[in-house]
């Protein structure tokens, strides 16, 4: 009988439950597309900047330059959610990779009109892409005294993890991945919560394979010795309902990026629990 695995309760997963592994590091989130992972993500940052202020530095990292510009167009339009944007006010504005908040504050000028002044400038987030890591070698994106303080964290975020199937390989991930890391956080080790999502393809996830670990069914896998956690989220019946008839339902209902799931033939693997003892043992020389 196979193993009952848990999943999310809601219509929407959260990150709550697997942050609370503090010893982790590394955390990975696979699930299909619009189960909630970016978003709970982001949310839970997003309410960590705003309680923690300038003790919480917030990275947003995507593999290619032209998806993390998109992020960065329009003063981080696209980066986060509207609901997100109105429930905390955030208001931001770009200068290079990245986003300062501000506060509006309204006056009225000698000609008697309003005027809208941005007020309280502060960083917020830095965006940030794989596949120019060599652009922030010399970039002063290191604080050698941040951490000193135990009250400040590093929250990094990688998202969409893996290359789609038909998208050039003009880079390799993990070499990209683990340089860009060292330019923002260099051997730090402590308060540091690096975040990696992606939905589940068809080929093997290079940052998966990376630490020799590829999950094959749902579930939680706690790998202590990599100091990660990798969810690999069960949809359940709410997602399930919530994806029904849609057009990806329809034209592609078995695609992995959608249903979460990779059909894995297994009728040549042994079964561990039901494998038959050979009772002799045949060698020729």
């Amino acid at each position: 009988m196979d193993r009952k695995i848990k999943t999310y309760k809601g219509e929407w997963y959260t990150v709550n439950s697997i942050f609370g592994n503090d010893w982790a590091r590394f955390f990975y989130l696979l699930g299909g597309r619009e189960a909630g992972k970016s978003y709970s993500v982001m949310r839970w940052a997003v309410n960590r900047k705003i309680k923690k202020g300038e003790h919480f530095k917030f990275y947003w990292m995507r593999l290619t330059d032209s998806s993390a510009d998109k992020l960065l167009a329009s003063n981080g339009k696209d980066l986060i959610d509207p609901d997100l944007k109105r429930k905390y006010n955030v208001n931001l504005i770009r200068k290079g990779d990245t986003l300062y908040s501000y506060d509006e504050v309204v006056r009225i000028n000698k000609n008697g009109k309003e005027v809208i002044e941005k007020k309280n400038m502060k960083e917020f987030c830095r965006v940030l892409s794989l596949s120019t890591f060599y652009n922030n070698k010399g970039q002063a994106l290191y604080d050698n005294e941040f951490l000193r303080n135990p009250e400040n964290e590093i929250f990094i975020v990688l998202d969409e993890m893996n290359r789609e199937q038909s998208e050039k390989k003009s880079f390799d991930i993990v070499y990209n991945f683990v340089n860009q890391i060292e330019n923002v956080i260099r051997s730090e080790k402590q308060n540091i919560k690096i975040v990696m999502i992606g939905n589940t393809l068809e080929e093997a996830s290079d940052l998966l394979s990376a630490i020799n670990f590829i999950p094959d069914t749902f579930g939680r896998y706690k790998l202590k010795s990599k100091h990660a956690v990798v969810d690999y989220i069960k949809p359940n019946e709410e997602y399930l309902r919530r994806r029904k008839d849609t057009v990806a339902d329809i034209f592609t209902p078995n695609a992995s990026t959608f249903t979460n799931e990779i059909q894995i033939d297994r009728t040549l693997l042994v079964n561990k629990r039901k494998a038959i003892r050979p009772i002799r043992i045949i060698k020729f020389n």
